[in-house]
């Protein structure tokens, strides 16, 4: 997930190995995103053939994206600048381009991302905790997801803020943690295979049919169209294309194994490492993905999701839960690995001067070395976010209710969204570094270590997200999913029809206009103020406590 984006400001003078770099990469790239997406692929498409292969297809992609940021990022391992985004962007773009990567990111990718994580990671705790899949009062299920969500914000954003032990201790633990369901589903699944279970319910092994790509099969009536009435002339591509952001969410974390090049002994290995280790996380993902729709249960609450699936393999409750608790505590490692983050890089733009900092203060660590004044602003911007979406997400709610919609499984409905939408924008943005390595190999402006396969892999890469971004686009207009199967105008479709388009132009003029307001506030600076700013900076790069807290 996107949580592995960050590496520290601080200097590190590691070299790893082989083995270290990919037993690192692994551990940090795979996210709690695999978790959850399956569930909301199959109410995308209805259709586990096409999930699968849509899996396949954006895998690909996204080992065509690394294999060109292997090129972008020898950039800042030949400068020996921290591998960032915001520092690619720079040498890529200048110093224009690189402002509006560096308020998006802080300001509204991450405050978004951590929002919609700790509504997931509560309704993964709400769900675990009425595992029986009792949703019959969905006001008491927002309200407890809520409240838990500003809960575990809260102090997630608290903790962090202030000292780095206890983050440092939960993000250890966790990786490990969030490791043991993924493996542990892929070992029940083979010794299910080898009818070492008997089945815990009828459905265990979808009436004895494993063909996951037979467009007759019953966990496959999407094949040919989608699951409701509206949309059932869609194409198949189409469906691949739609279901490819909430995908590419899985794999956002790749960029990390994009940014340890100079942490590598030497570049061979890490080349080799980050290939791997990619690789590697495909092919487990892939292997998940064919458990829980192997075990799944087709028309029931949570139909394909881990905890649901490790029950019908063993029939074990208790294990179930315990299964269920470690996906939280998966949630909200990634949500903590974001919060630290998030934290930098509000930091780093007064580093960059791309918001106004005059007293330095976003930059003033304290003596745990943590910037505590940009990590208060981060607490503020994600409740600021949250708030927002949950609002949303109860008026779709409310909506969905007053029509008798059925059974209500998921409070996810605007923030569902969201998180696809942001996720999409964040491939865009680095489709557009993509873009300016290509630029790169002609005018020779960056001084970069070339790659013989850059060529074809930018190429594909780039254009596979311009389809991507294309057809989504042309999706959001789709006024269909407003009327219901007898051609009626529903509240509900047509609510979620103005909100979902009032997101899209919120966020991006946000993302534009911020940018540029920040960057005229930034030149009223005076000269003096910079000057004394820059004995503070100094003091942050050098991760020393600024003199306030002393």
């Amino acid at each position: 997930m996107t949580e592995k984006k960050e590496i520290s400001t601080e200097s590190n003078k590691h070299q790893y190995g082989l083995l270290s770099m990919l037993a690192m990469i692994v551990g940090v790239v795979v996210g709690s995103g695999v978790y959850v997406v399956n569930d909301s692929l199959y109410q995308i498409s209805g259709s586990v053939g096409l999930i699968i292969i849509t899996w396949i297809i954006i895998s690909l992609i996204v080992l065509f994206m690394l294999v060109a940021f292997i090129e972008i990022a020898s950039i800042t391992a030949r400068t020996k600048e921290v591998g960032t985004i915001n520092n690619w962007f720079r040498h890529l773009w200048g110093e224009k381009g690189s402002k509006y990567v560096g308020v998006f990111f802080p300001i509204i990718y991450f405050p978004i991302l951590i929002s919609v994580l700790t509504v997931i990671g509560s309704e993964q705790l709400f769900n675990t905790i009425w595992i029986d899949g009792n949703h019959d009062n969905p006001y008491l299920m927002f309200l407890f997801v809520t409240l838990f969500a500003y809960l575990f914000a809260s102090l997630f954003y608290g903790v962090n803020a202030f000292t780095q032990k206890p983050g440092k201790i939960f993000q250890s633990t966790g990786t490990v943690i969030k490791l043991i369901p993924l493996f542990l589903l892929i070992f029940l699944g083979i010794l299910a295979a080898g009818n070492a279970f008997s089945p815990a319910n009828a459905a265990f092994d979808n009436g004895g049919n494993f063909n996951f790509f037979d467009p007759n099969a019953a966990f496959n009536q999407g094949w040919s169209g989608g699951p409701n009435g509206w949309d059932s002339g869609i194409t198949n591509l189409k469906i691949i294309l739609l279901m490819a952001p909430t995908i590419m969410f899985s794999f956002d974390g790749f960029l990390f194994a994009a940014t340890l090049q100079n942490e590598s002994k030497k570049p061979s290995t890490y080349k080799v490492a980050a290939i791997s280790g990619i690789v590697f996380i495909v092919f487990i993902y892939l292997i998940l993905s064919l458990f829980v729709f192997a075990f799944g249960d087709p028309g029931q609450n949570h139909d394909f999701s881990v905890v649901n699936c490790v029950f019908n393999i063993t029939g074990q409750k208790w294990l179930s839960i315990i299964i269920g608790l470690m996906i939280v505590i998966s949630v909200y490692t990634g949500f903590s690995a974001c919060t630290i983050a998030q934290n930098r890089m509000l930091a780093d733009l007064s580093v960059n001067n791309q918001i106004r900092d005059p007293n330095g203060d976003l930059i003033a660590r304290n003596k745990a070395k943590v910037p505590q004044k940009a990590a208060l602003w981060s607490w503020g911007l994600t409740i600021f976010w949250l708030t927002i979406l949950r609002i949303l997400d109860l008026a779709i709610l409310i909506s969905l209710i007053s029509e008798d919609s059925g059974t209500i499984t998921s409070t996810l409905f605007i923030s569902g969204w969201s998180l696809n939408f942001i996720t999409l924008l964040s491939y865009t943005t680095y489709a557009l570094l993509i873009v300016g390595a290509f630029k790169n190999r002609f005018d020779d402006k960056v001084e970069v270590e070339k790659n013989k396969f850059f060529y074809p892999a930018a190429i594909i890469s780039v254009f596979a997200m311009a389809i991507i971004l294309i057809v989504f686009t042309i999706n959001l207009f789709d006024y269909r999913p407003i009327f219901d199967a007898n051609d009626n105008l529903t509240v509900s479709g047509l609510l979620s029809y103005l909100i979902h388009i009032f997101m899209v132009i919120f966020i991006i003029l946000f993302a534009v206009l911020l940018p540029i307001y920040l960057a005229k506030d930034v030149r009223k600076a005076k000269k003096e103020e910079a000057i004394k700013k820059e004995k503070l900076i100094k003091q942050y790069l050098q991760n020393k406590t600024d003199p306030r807290f002393n």
